[in-house]
């Protein structure tokens, strides 16, 4: 049995504020699809005159009850907001806040296609709100044309409503089966005369963002007194951190590495600096030998900004031929595969326990660290660091302490895990890690937005 629509829920963080301990843990309330101000608060006057940026976590659980993994998963924002904010994704980890949020997260984001796409094309693109979402070499870039336009509305319908095609028109109506949503007839509304809709005419693919390196490209040639390079590398541009220049002086190799603003740095270089375009200019304090290259290692950057419009190339040829018209672009965050797991066991004495026995469940475990204490020889107390105490036990009988939150277990401990001998006061220590997936959202609204009262943000999910 695999993931269906129906096993994926999202649920709130345990802390959900303007502050900076906003986030955390996962909580158990969820999302609503289509509810209006469920995640993020209304924006209010002050706010749109000032300007504000407000984040949002949430987490991607994953509740099938035959414990099946979702895998290769990716998230994305395919449909900007209608109104003036803006809104970005970025990946989280299990426990963290708002005020764990740094340069490390990547805020990814979508936009409309730009320019028209012939079938066999290896670029793309993308008119972003702003030049400052995320993208990088190897990242998965999304085309979904499945955004019907000028479509007739019943006087009811509402951006974000979904929807149902009657024949003649859009009216208000959501599908009794949740496999269906978005499927035609069915669809959601997104303001406009558009409606978000799975149907024979569009079409949707993941391609991926080239990442091509190349090595020993002669970039000089030492004569034994020449001490200045400049020219320009054949592939750009250029991604400036991946660069390595190599070269000899007095019969000794040397490299020397570029940080991410294009400063290189090594061995009897007095000063040294590249482009993203590429354009490079080394000063050495010594000569490379005679005889001998100046050579550069590098990855090309697989994309460019002009604006606000990204232009991206892609290892795969674009299978279908897209107009701008109903096609929207976005880069996709890779989430991996969401399942349970453990690790991190530790003891203290003589007893074994093999954590391969240990069964979870993706309703129940949560994300905690497990302490038995021995209180005999075989009997034992468990707590764990969030949980508190989930009971006692014996390693002569299966121990399965109970999430009352859901009604699941946490995790189940056969008879065959435990081996050894215990003692009183010995410990046996694990974590478990949920079936659940973390993501923060940013809302940025710059100063002076215009009200906008039918807002929202369309995030899509792919699970193979």
């Amino acid at each position: 049995m695999s993931v269906t629509r129906s096993d994926i829920s999202y649920v709130k963080p345990v802390s959900v504020t303007d502050t900076t301990a906003n986030g955390g843990r996962a909580g158990y309330s969820a999302i609503t699809n289509r509810q209006k101000h469920n995640l993020f608060p209304r924006v209010t006057r002050p706010e749109r005159i000032d300007g504000k940026t407000r984040y949002r976590k949430l987490f991607l659980w994953n509740k099938n009850s035959s414990g099946e993994t979702a895998a290769s998963v990716l998230s994305y924002l395919i449909f900007p907001s209608p109104a003036g904010d803006r809104f970005y994704i970025a990946a989280g980890t299990q426990s963290d806040t708002q005020n764990d949020l740094n340069s490390s997260y990547n805020w990814a984001g979508g936009g409309s296609l730009n320019s028209a796409i012939t079938a066999g094309a290896q670029q793309i693109t993308i008119l972003f709100e702003n030049n400052d979402f995320y993208i990088d070499n190897g990242q998965v870039i999304v085309i979904n044309s499945h955004i019907l336009t000028s479509q007739t509305m019943d006087s009811d319908v509402k951006a974000f409503d979904s929807v149902y095609y009657n024949g003649s028109k859009w009216i208000k109506q959501t599908p009794s089966d949740t496999e269906d949503e978005d499927m035609y007839p069915y669809g959601t509304y997104l303001g406009s005369n558009k409606v978000f809709c799975y149907n024979t005419n569009g079409n949707l693919e993941y391609l991926t963002s080239q990442n091509n390196s190349y090595t020993a490209e002669v970039i000089g040639a030492g004569t034994g007194s020449q001490v200045t390079f400049a020219g320009t590398l054949t592939h750009t541009p250029v991604k400036q951190s991946t660069v390595v220049v190599k070269y000899t002086i007095g019969s000794v190799n040397y490299q020397a590495t570029t940080n991410s603003s294009g400063t290189i740095s090594g061995t009897s270089i007095s000063s040294g600096t590249i482009s993203n375009a590429g354009v490079f200019s080394i000063t050495f304090s010594s000569a490379p030998d005679n005889s001998t290259n100046v050579t550069a290692d590098y990855t090309e950057q697989s994309w460019s900004w002009s604006g606000n419009v990204l232009t991206v190339k892609t290892v795969e040829q674009v299978a279908n031929s897209y107009s701008t018209s109903g096609t929207y672009c976005a880069v996709g965050l890779s989430l991996g595969d969401i399942k349970t797991s453990t690790d991190n066991k530790s003891i203290s004495g003589s007893g074994t326990f093999d954590l391969t026995k240990l069964t979870l469940d993706n309703e129940g475990t949560i994300e905690d660290t497990w302490t038995f204490t021995f209180t005999s020889a075989t009997a034992f107390t468990c707590s764990g660091t969030y949980a508190g105490s989930v009971g006692t036990g014996s390693i002569n009988s299966t121990f399965t302490p109970n999430n009352a939150n859901v009604g699941k277990k946490y995790f189940s401990v056969p008879t065959n895990a435990w081996g050894g001998t215990w003692a009183t006061n010995d410990t046996l220590q694990f974590k478990t890690h949920p079936s659940k997936s973390a993501l923060w959202l940013k809302e940025v609204v710059p100063a002076g937005t215009s009200a906008y009262s039918e807002n929202g943000v369309c995030m899509e999910l792919y699970v193979e």
